[in-house]
């Protein structure tokens, strides 16, 4: 728990450093600093008698990114108002007629604090000018409130900077401008303050999930009885474990009209995330009549909402990107699996394009009703580049393109990630290096995973040692079986984990498909290794379409077992805690199997060494052929099943040969009988040998509601802890899951 607590936290708090939005985006640093800001903006748009116009040695000042409501802006200082060249005025700085106006106007107009912070402020901007303020400290004895208060005033709504002409004396801007232009510039800048308010409290929703999630629900199996631990256990049977509408609705890994049902408690995480983003989008815009940038209160509005969605979609990133990698670092730090990561994945991805698609629409109004520049607008490379990622990130979220041609959708997945990663770079820097250094952590990660399994560099006589591998396929069974003695001595196999198999030689060489750890047999000798000890990793597959196929076509051609390069990357998945349960239930179909066989070689080996808990397993399996038994409890498994703490049961679901509804085979001599007695060609079952004792074999389908009802109800009566274990359709799967949220 601790570990886990500090790994998280160590990430979380790295996250601002990459996904920063940068620097202040605001004028001013203060409220105080705005009044004077709001004073030298204004009055610096006239000529004043007695200011020069210097070169400008940037084009900084008055400018806005990107045509957006918010940039990085400057003070403006006049540039050649009446035609001349473009420069920088001395004015505001220099000119005793307009320097007077302006300390006379902050005077009027600031409050004690902000008149404080008028001179420091005043020379920064000067600085950055490239210019010196003038002394004050004449000027200042002179400003008494009786010289202030016969100062003409100016009104720029009146007297406009373009038609007036070069003022000769002292002028006081008009309160009422003042306010209208202050509360301006401070809502235009402190939107943007705002907007990233939002962004990190997107952000610190998934922070404050992933934080809950490590561990508080998964530990409620091993707390101590107690009002907390029930408390926890309520939430796991109600919330945790069961589909989003049990019992009315068992769906979930059943797809349903083409979409996957989260569980109870993601579909509750999901939908707090969408309400969030709906709420921060659409509230706080900070409008009104009288904006001196912008007088069309609508107009605010959509400047407004374009704005807080543009922010909105890009602090989605981060964690999308998080979600999305194989190696994420959430999946170590939490009890989530990695099926709740996906479906929280695609939502946070789809709310980003939702987003980034109502930003660009907003804008597209502002700029083609309100500005008139629709047209040109495209000729800008922030605009064009934008829509680009518009359109990529739609082309991402399309699911029938993932579902069909996955291939072809992970290719293009990658290609477009990497793109969008260039056309958003000039929007957010460090966003973009949060993006790069995921992506690079990610891939680096999986390149060492795989040298560690497939690499094994030692001295001696057998210097180098790779991993090799066995493929076999029984056509009786439809099963793919393959055995892979990874090249790492140091590997410790355990339930629960998964690898993602590459064949490197293939033409799809990338291609990589994960895989339970179906079986493992520890400290197998190797031949032409000396002593060397390795362990023998066995997978089980049931092809389909793709590399299974593939690989299927090749045992085929060469009597069922070939002998290619195969490579490891893993181990992922974590071990469930079966060990500290009494009893453990186990169903499975098909190559579910895969999922269960672990657990029960982990039992046999503790069992004999006294360290679990766990005293019966009962394992419920069925599979369309009987054929499948005999290719998985085989050679060195052929006894595993014979421990007296384990029970089986196999439903056969296709198989005729035999008759009646029940055929036990430990004492049934019909059931020997129903067997095929032809002798077994390369590749193929052997069924003519003696079945393993305590094993029943029956015909048709498995009652699961019954079964787990009838195991919860004898755990009840003698105060016993039972852990359920299910693997295999996604039928049997949901309703195995419906049965042990709401049955016990």
């Amino acid at each position: 728990m601790l570990p886990k607590s500090i790994l998280l936290s160590l990430f979380l708090t790295s996250i601002p450093a990459l996904a920063g939005q940068g620097g202040s985006h605001n004028a001013a640093d203060s409220l105080d600093e705005y009044c004077f800001y709001t004073i030298y903006t204004t009055l610096s748009e006239y000529t004043f008698t007695g200011s020069t116009t210097i070169s400008s040695h940037d084009g900084s000042s008055g400018g806005k990114a990107h045509g957006s409501s918010h940039g990085k802006r400057f003070p403006r200082v006049k540039r050649g108002h009446h035609g001349g060249s473009s420069g920088t005025s001395t004015g505001p700085c220099n000119s005793t007629v307009e320097v007077i106006s302006m300390y006379a106007s902050a005077k009027a107009q600031c409050s004690e604090t902000g008149l404080k912070a008028t001179v420091p402020y005043w020379q920064s901007l000067c600085a950055k000018n490239s210019l010196t303020l003038m002394d004050l400290a004449g000027i200042e004895a002179n400003l008494t409130d009786s010289y202030i208060g016969n100062l003409p005033e100016i009104d720029p709504d009146v007297n406009s900077a373009t038609t007036t002409g070069t003022i000769q004396k002292p002028v006081l801007l008009s309160e009422a401008y003042y306010k209208g232009a202050y509360k301006s510039y401070v809502t235009h800048d402190y939107a943007l303050a705002k907007d990233e308010r939002f962004g990190w409290a997107l952000m610190g929703y998934w922070g404050g999930i992933d934080t809950e999630g490590s561990g508080t629900l998964q530990s409620a199996s091993q707390r101590k009885p107690g009002p907390f631990a029930s408390a926890l256990h309520y939430l796991k049977t109600y919330f945790a474990i069961p589909a989003s509408f049990t019992p009315f609705l068992l769906h979930h890994h059943q797809l349903y009209y083409s979409h996957t049902i989260p569980k109870r408690l993601d579909l509750l995480i999901v939908f707090g995330f969408w309400a969030i983003c709906i709420i921060l989008a659409c509230v706080d815009y900070q409008s009104f009549s009288g904006n001196i940038q912008t007088p069309s209160v609508i107009q605010q509005n959509w400047q407004y909402s374009s704005d807080c969605t543009g922010i909105l979609s890009y602090a989605c990133l981060p964690f999308l990107w998080f979600f999305g990698g194989r190696n994420n670092i959430f999946l170590w730090a939490t009890d989530f699996s990695v099926q709740s990561f996906n479906i929280f994945h695609r939502h946070v991805a789809w709310a980003c394009t939702i987003l980034a698609v109502v930003h660009s629409i907003n804008y597209s109004v502002v700029f083609a009703y309100y500005d008139g520049r629709y047209a040109s607008v495209w000729k800008q490379e922030y605009w064009y580049m934008g829509v680009a990622t518009v359109v990529i990130m739609l082309v991402q979220s399309i699911t029938l393109l993932r579902r069909k041609w996955y291939e072809t959708f992970l290719i293009i997945h990658i290609v477009f990630a990497i793109l969008t990663h260039k056309l958003r770079r000039h929007k957010m820097e460090r966003l973009s290096l949060a993006h790069g250094c995921d992506m690079g952590f990610d891939r680096t990660v999986r390149l060492v995973r795989i040298a560690y399994c497939n690499l094994n560099v030692r001295t001696g006589k057998y210097f180098v040692s790779t991993t090799s591998s066995t493929v076999k396929y029984c056509k009786d069974s439809d099963l793919v079986k393959i055995e892979m003695y990874p090249a790492q001595t140091t590997l410790v196999p355990r339930p629960g984990q998964f690898y993602y198999i590459y064949q490197p030689m293939s033409l799809k060489g990338w291609e990589n498909h994960p895989f339970t750890l179906g079986a493992y047999i520890t400290d197998c000798a190797m031949k032409n290794e000396g002593s060397q000890q390795r362990s023998k990793l066995i997978f089980y597959i049931r092809p389909y379409d793709g590399w299974t196929r593939r690989l299927r076509d090749q045992c085929c051609k060469t009597d069922g077992e070939i002998h290619p390069t195969l490579l490891l990357e893993g181990p992922y998945g974590h071990t469930a805690p079966v060990r500290t349960f009494d009893i453990v239930l186990m169903i499975v179909g098909g190559t579910g199997i895969a999922s269960a066989v672990p657990y029960i070689i982990d039992h046999v080996s503790r069992a004999s060494k006294a360290q679990t808990r766990t005293t019966r397993i009962r394992l419920i399996w069925s599979a369309r052929q009987r054929e499948m038994y005999y290719q998985v409890f085989c050679d060195e498994l052929a006894q595993i099943l014979e421990n007296p703490d384990i029970s089986t049961t196999f439903f056969c679901t296709t198989d005729t040969s035999t008759s009646g509804q029940t055929s036990p085979s430990d004492n049934s001599a019909a059931s020997q009988e129903s067997v095929s007695k032809k002798v077994p060609k390369t590749g193929a079952v052997d069924t003519t040998k003696p079945l393993s004792t305590g094993i029943e074999f029956l015909l048709g389908r498995p009652h699961i509601r019954r079964t787990v009802m009838a195991e919860a109800q004898a755990a009840q009566e003698t105060s016993t802890r039972l852990a359920v274990l299910t693997c295999g359709p996604s039928q049997m799967a949901d309703e195995c899951r419906e049965s042990e949220a709401f049955g016990w």
